[in-house]
This record gives C-alpha cells, structure tokens and sequence, in this order.
C-alpha cells in the first residue's frame, strides 16, 4: 500500500493486486454501504494515521475517488472537504484514464518530455487545432502539476473520454 500526503486534507493511496487480495475486496466490489468496504476504508484511514499523523475521522465527511489502475490495483484519491456540510462519506468510481488538451504539438511534446514518458504511456489525438492526452489516472494524477504547464485538464468522465475518441483523430506517434 501506497500512501501519498497531496496536502493537509486530501491523500493519494495506491492498492496493488496483491494489497487489494490481502485486504479482501476488488474495485468492483467497492461500495462504501458494504461492510466489508468500510472495513476496508477503516484499515486504509488507520494506514494514512500511522505513516502521516493525520488522523481522519471515518464518520466524518470523506470523499474517496477510486479508479482501477493497469495492474489489477486501484489508486483511491481521499479528500477531507473544507465546508462543513455534512457530506458523509461517499466513494466515486472514477474512468481509469485523465484527458489533457494542448494548444499545439510543441506543448504536448514538451509535457511528454518533461514527463520522462514516450508515446506507450498513453494515447494521443488531435482535431487539427488542438491536442488531447489520454494518460492512466496514476501518472497523470501524481504529475499533473507538471502536465498543466503545458496543457488543461479536460477531464475523466465517460463522456469526455467518448467524446474524444470519437471526435478526435488519434495520433500514432513512434517511441
């Protein structure tokens, strides 16, 4: 298990295959009124407390974004929100990838560079103005302040994602 401060209220957690077995859940099964995902969540909260010292009350508002990773595991995204209305906790299941839009090819090029990352790493396209990356939620999420020097996150859900592979020319770049 993987865990991330990405500030006072919000962590980054990283459940491999083999976490995920142990802990006796998969993403399909997550579902915050089960149980067995609240115990879970409950482990995970207790994990975040000892590696951080940031102690997070599991009744208290919480979201959790969880999205599936390319390996079998899921990277949850928690945040404890700054308003005081009485959210509960919620989890979200998120699309595995994020799309990034670019004015032009040297801009995408140039957050590729930055990134260390050639053309495997994700998918590509354009309109014949502009560029859209198609990255998995975990590189994009844990580099994104890097990527939005160079392009806007467009999103994650299931339409921009359509939308895009639909509407948009893709791009087969070399490595």
């Amino acid at each position: 298990m993987d865990i991330q401060s990405l500030g006072s209220n919000k962590f980054l957690v990283g459940l491999s295959c083999e976490d995920l077995t142990r802990l006796d859940i998969t993403y399909e099964r997550m579902d915050y009124a089960d149980i067995e995902t609240r115990r879970v969540i409950w482990t995970i909260l207790e994990r975040i407390r000892n590696s951080t010292g940031r102690d997070i009350d599991p009744s208290g508002n919480l979201l959790i974004e969880a999205s599936p990773d390319g390996s079998g595991g899921c990277i949850l995204i928690l945040t404890i929100p700054v308003s005081r209305a009485d959210i509960g906790t919620v989890i979200s299941k998120s699309n595995p990838t994020r799309i990034y839009e670019f004015s032009s090819s040297d801009d995408l090029l140039d957050a590729m560079s930055a990134l260390g990352t050639d053309s495997s790493d994700g998918r590509f396209f354009t309109n014949g103005k502009s560029f859209r990356a198609e990255w998995p939620n975990e590189k994009a999420f844990l580099f994104r302040h890097v990527i939005e020097e160079f392009g806007t996150f467009i999103g994650n859900d299931s339409l921009i994602i359509a939308a895009t592979h639909e509407h948009w020319s893709e791009l087969k770049l070399s490595s």
